[in-house]
């Protein structure tokens, strides 16, 4: 059985999501201290992204506690695709609380993030030491399992493995199938510890058919909350306002001046007034991310902190549409409006694209949920999802 550790919930939904691919809806359940888990695949979400260390990991340990005590066998650690928030930390404790052979796959090739000698690689780019990082936690200097070593196949895999007994490997990696060939060459050595991105879930979740689009009930709205500052999700806002979205964006100021309440109820009685199928709350990220960012660092904020501000008025707009189907962009978006909401998790029956889970939420006034990574997506995701997700056209102008 397979138990996976995730330090935010849309990172966390998103594994859920390729693993759904097999034809099993997966649980992704937030970290409580008395939770007891099922023994069935699932995800456990800690929150932790932003924690302060010690704190964060306290509940990687708690969440690998519980895994074991329902009797998981395979483990993974969910970690961020760029690496942001406790990353070395949350590694380093987990594979002391797995107590095993850890193997780090921190490559996605979806997002052409890639490992060479060690260093992570995005879009061509030579990065983050990702070994010397995580060695600094471990107080030692884990092992780079080489390309050439992964390009010869999961027999040679295991041979590397089984002459270089490092408790902690890191692998180099390019593509999905070397996912595929390192996760099996390690299986074959006995190690059942696992660290990554997405592209690891379906690795070791197994051979996956066609990829389940459809949502669990059915909504004749959309709604879409959009967080997130990355310059994807920015041209992707762009697109979906383009193709006849009912656009609402939230004056991000006049939450932090003290004027919150009145800014709720504009918000909302602009979803009132709306009559297209999609609606789009967000935050103009392309007007207000400087703003926005400089205000965050004068109070020394973190993604977390400006999230919980933001919660509030995505809470409202939710409410303001039941019967709607929702999709969250941005994990600690995400996170924040599960927080507010009192939702304490929710079940992936699908995947509608790459990192785009579909899913079931806990609150039956809403039919279903889509959350996507700020980073992910081609610039039409947004409209994309929106059709296949009400089942008619919506837009396609050029």
């Amino acid at each position: 059985m397979l138990g996976i550790v995730a330090d935010d919930l849309t990172g966390g939904a998103a594994i859920a999501g390729e693993i759904a691919r097999t034809g099993m809806p997966v649980p992704v359940l937030r970290l409580q201290n008395d939770g007891r888990v099922e023994p069935r695949t699932l995800v456990v979400e800690t929150g932790s992204r932003y924690m302060p260390v010690a704190q964060a990991e306290q509940c990687v340990v708690l969440a690998v506690q519980q895994l074991r005590q329902a009797g998981f066998t395979l483990l993974m650690k969910k970690i961020d695709s760029t690496l942001k928030g406790n990353v070395a930390a949350e590694l380093a404790i987990f594979a002391k609380a797995v107590g095993e052979r850890l193997v780090i796959v921190p490559a996605c090739p979806a997002m052409h993030i890639h490992v060479r000698d060690g260093y992570q690689w995005k879009s061509g780019r030579k990065g983050i030491d990702i070994a010397a990082l995580v060695g600094q936690a471990l107080g030692w200097a884990p092992l780079s399992l080489p390309l050439d070593v992964v390009r010869g196949g999961e027999g040679a895999i295991s041979a590397w493995l089984r002459a270089n007994d490092c408790p902690v490997i890191i692998a180099d990696t390019e593509t999905q199938n070397d996912i595929e060939q390192i996760v099996s060459g390690a299986r074959n050595t006995g190690i059942n510890a696992y660290a990554g991105v997405y592209g690891l879930g379906r690795a070791l979740a197994g051979p996956a058919g066609k990829p389940d689009m459809h949502p669990p009930g059915e909504a004749s709205r959309l709604m879409v909350l959009v967080g997130s500052t990355a310059s994807a999700t920015v041209a992707q806002v762009d697109y979906l306002i383009a193709q006849g979205a009912a656009n609402i964006a939230v004056r991000v100021p006049s939450l932090f001046g003290g004027d919150s309440e009145r800014e709720i109820s504009r918000i909302c009685r602009e979803i009132a007034r709306a009559t297209a199928p999609v609606v789009l709350v967000h935050t103009d990220a392309k007007s207000t991310a400087d703003d926005v960012s400089r205000f965050c660092r004068d109070r020394g904020w973190s993604d977390r902190d400006l999230a919980q501000a933001l919660a509030a008025p995505f809470a409202e707009a939710v409410r303001s549409l039941p019967g709607a189907g929702i999709m969250i962009v941005g994990g600690e978006t995400t996170g924040a409006l599960f927080d507010m909401l009192a939702w304490r998790g929710l079940l992936v029956t699908g995947e509608f694209a790459d990192s785009v889970p579909i899913a079931a939420p806990p609150d039956a006034d809403y039919p279903f949920i889509l959350t996507k990574p700020g980073a992910f997506g081609t610039v039409s995701v947004l409209q994309d999802a929106a059709q296949m997700m009400l089942g008619a056209r919506f837009g396609r102008r050029p």
